[in-house]
């Protein structure tokens, strides 16, 4: 009886799950892999190779230790050292293999020995290097898949002190817009082998977007997944992903944006702040200042819309404020714009005349302890009421400047508060003028109050009491 391996792996079926994730991505790993070891250069070489649908493809770096384990190169999912490192990029032990499973055939040559793949399968060669590594591979890849890979390798961002070329081309050494320090989920080793999830502070970089690149999701300068906030945003440490490294959990990406959002909360444009990854951000932002100038950008001078004030609502408007409704967020977004005091009620800034103060308690001022003036002026708001509404109305004085009202009118009572009212001519007209006008319309802001007002300002041109 022979003895077999509990597993053997289809090659071809292996390639079609390499191909999942796209040609681009599995030409890079080798310079991802390069990109952990003690490396100052790399260099990825991807040339069509004449009259064939196929591609010749050359990795080199200068590690100094080269391909630690060549058994690395033909083993999946061998316990990967970089597993325990959060910082380093491979976990899977599978880069490797998924690029040697598209490959006609391929060499591996580093200070620890040599691997060649060919139609006679793997043997080992007697080359070593003095230093580095070297992957020679030629891989089954149309002109279109050469393209996309080679503008793929060109949106790489090499870490700093690594010069990385892509076709003789020396990648620019980028640098970020912002950073910051947050707490993210990340990968580690378990405690009896394989992974497990765990949060772990860490460096947030955020990049332009050069001409035509998209945003996308940084792994340690690998392009992860395309994101919706208009930059790249790099994460120091691994991601937590699926074996094709295709696959980001959502609340990694709303964390993600979240901080970009609080990074970059000084430099967004306006334009910027109204994008939906931005609604959505504010959902969850911890910091108050960011959020303040986020909305402060999105909305402008701006109040919350009011339902219990319409009168502030159009006060709002008037002075040139923007209304913002409560459907244009989410509830959770609120709490936060709220919690942050970014955004106030119309009601809290816009004075719609209504008397503040609870008047409750505060006893009025008895008549027999009215002062002369406060009779004269009693007598004649009567009777201007009299001559302008066609009806009498009762008047009654407070006096306490706590109340915050100068007037007000209602159920045929005019109240005047004598701590704040003035009774020069002029003033106690223009304040009788308001106050009987809402003895028919209660709105100040209507046309129908604004006619009332001219109407009996007509009227006391006929009225010859004085106070």
């Amino acid at each position: 009886m022979s003895k077999r391996g509990w597993f053997e792996v289809d090659r071809k079926g292996l390639a079609e799950v390499a191909k999942r994730r796209g040609m681009a991505f599995i030409v890079t790993e080798p310079v991802q892999n390069a990109w952990d070891e003690d490396i100052t250069e790399c260099a990825i070489q991807m040339t069509a190779v004449p009259g064939k649908p196929q591609v010749e493809l050359i990795v080199t770096d200068d590690s100094p230790d080269g391909f630690r384990d060549m058994a690395d190169s033909y083993m999946m999912f061998r316990q990967s050292y970089k597993l325990a490192n959060p910082e380093q990029r491979g976990r899977f032990n599978i880069g490797e293999k998924l690029l040697l499973a598209v490959a006609v055939k391929a060499r591996i040559t580093s200070t620890t020995g040599c691997v060649i793949f060919s139609e006679k399968g793997r043997t080992t060669g007697r080359t070593r290097l003095p230093r580095g590594s070297t992957l020679q591979a030629t891989l089954k890849m149309t002109r279109e898949e050469l393209d996309e890979a080679v503008k793929f390798a060109h949106t790489l961002i090499p870490p700093p002190g690594i010069k990385t070329w892509v076709n003789g081309h020396l990648l620019t050494e980028r640098v970020p817009l912002a950073e910051g320090t947050y707490s993210l989920d990340t990968e580690v080793r378990g405690e009896e082998g394989g992974f497990k999830y765990t949060t772990r502070r860490t460096i947030l970089r955020v990049y332009e977007v050069l001409a035509g690149e998209t945003p996308h999701m940084y792994e340690m300068g690998i392009p992860v997944d395309e994101i919706e906030c208009p930059w790249h945003v790099e994460v120091a440490q691994k991601i937590p992903l699926s074996m094709d490294r295709s696959s980001v959990r959502y609340g990694f990406r709303t964390s993600l944006e979240q901080f970009a959002a609080e990074i970059m909360s000084d430099q967004m444009t306006e334009e910027q702040t109204k994008g939906g990854w931005v609604s959505n951000a504010l959902a969850y932002m911890d910091d108050e200042d960011a959020v303040r100038r986020i909305v402060k950008k999105r909305f402008g001078d701006a109040v919350i819309y009011d339902p219990s004030s319409p009168e502030s609502n159009k006060l709002a408007i008037d002075a040139g404020y923007t209304l913002v409704h409560g459907g244009e967020l989410s509830k959770a977004a609120w709490n936060n714009i709220k919690g942050a005091e970014a955004l106030k009620p119309a009601g809290q800034l816009f004075d719609d005349g209504r008397v503040e103060g609870d008047i409750d308690g505060v006893p009025q001022v008895e008549k027999s302890e009215w002062t002369p003036t406060m009779r004269r002026v009693a007598d004649y708001a009567g009777a201007f009421a009299e001559h302008v509404l066609g009806h009498g109305m009762r008047v009654i004085f407070y006096d306490d400047p706590r109340l915050g009202f100068e007037a007000f009118c209602g159920h045929r009572v005019i109240a005047l508060n004598a701590a704040l009212v003035s009774f020069q001519q002029q003033d106690l007209d223009a304040l009788l003028i308001h106050e009987c006008a809402h003895d028919k319309v209660s709105d100040h802001l209507t046309h129908a109050y604004h006619r009332e007002c001219c109407r009996i300002g007509a009227l006391i041109r006929t009225f010859t009491e004085i106070v």
